[in-house]
C-alpha cells in the first residue's frame, strides 16, 4: 500500500513539474503581458470533485470548462454589449454551482424526478469514488 503510495506521489510530482516547464517555456519575456493562470489550480481541483475522480469525466469537465472560457472569448468578440467580467466570469459561477449542487446532495433529489431506469443509469454515471486514503494522514511503516 505504500509502494503505490509513494509511486503516485512521484508520478504526480513529475506531471507538475512538467507542467510547470510547460508554463514557464510559453511565457515570453518582454513587454507582452504573460499568460495569466491566476485561479486556474483551483479549477483543476473542483473538476476532479466534479468528475468524481473518474479520469474520463475529469477529462469531460476539463474540456467543458475550457469550452465556456472559449464560448465567452468568441462573444467578446462579437457585436454582442455584455460586459466583458460578466463573460469571463460565467465559467467560474457555473463551477461554483456544480460544485454545490454534487456536494449539497441536490443531484439525488434531482436524479428522483427521472423515470426509474434513468435513474440507475444516471446513479452509475455519477456515482463518486474518491481515493479510499483522502484526508488521513500518512505514516510510514
Amino acid at each position: 500500500m505504500n509502494r503505490l503510495r509513494y509511486v503516485y506521489t512521484a508520478v504526480g510530482g513529475a506531471l507538475v513539474g512538467l507542467a510547470g516547464a510547460a508554463y514557464s517555456l510559453s511565457v515570453k519575456p518582454g513587454w507582452a503581458t504573460p499568460p495569466t493562470m491566476q485561479g486556474d489550480g483551483w479549477i483543476a481541483l473542483a473538476i476532479v470533485i466534479f468528475g468524481g475522480w473518474h479520469p474520463f469525466r475529469v477529462v469531460l469537465g476539463a474540456y467543458l470548462f475550457a469550452g465556456l472560457r472559449a464560448l465567452a472569448s468568441a462573444i467578446q468578440r462579437s457585436d454582442f454589449d455584455i460586459p466583458v467580467v460578466l463573460l469571463n466570469g460565467i465559467p467560474w459561477v457555473l463551477m461554483i454551482v456544480t460544485l454545490l449542487l454534487v456536494s449539497s446532495g441536490s443531484i439525488e433529489r434531482l436524479l428522483r424526478m427521472l423515470p426509474r431506469p434513468l435513474q440507475k443509469r444516471a446513479r452509475a454515471f455519477l456515482q463518486s469514488d474518491p481515493p479510499a486514503a483522502l484526508g488521513t494522514r500518512f505514516e510510514p511503516e
